[in-house]
């Protein structure tokens, strides 16, 4: 279910500030375990690609908007995601 009312951008800009702190302790955890796979295999490149569009994603701020902010905000989640999920941490989880 999607929400129909936004969160502050206060709140936002909290999450925003987090999800950074998560992203640049995972980030190490991910890159090792990506490039122990066998390089060149799609698994490798689709990983490794990934990886190198992060750099880029955490340099955008928030933007102007509300709206921008949320999208923003939701899509460093999904990176969070990715990086946990590729960092070895998640071994054992139940999922």
């Amino acid at each position: 279910m999607q929400r129909t009312v936004l969160p502050p951008y206060e709140e936002l800009r909290d999450l925003h500030k987090a999800l950074l702190g998560h992203i640049q302790t995972l980030m190490p955890l991910a890159e090792r375990q990506v490039d122990r796979l066998n390089r060149g295999t799609v698994a490798w490149y689709t990983k490794r690609s990934r990886l190198n569009t992060i750099p880029h994603e955490v340099t955008q701020g928030l933007g102007s908007g509300l709206q921008s902010a949320d999208w923003h905000v939701r899509s460093l989640g999904y990176t969070c995601q990715f990086l946990l999920d590729n960092s070895g941490l998640a071994h054992g989880r139940d999922r």
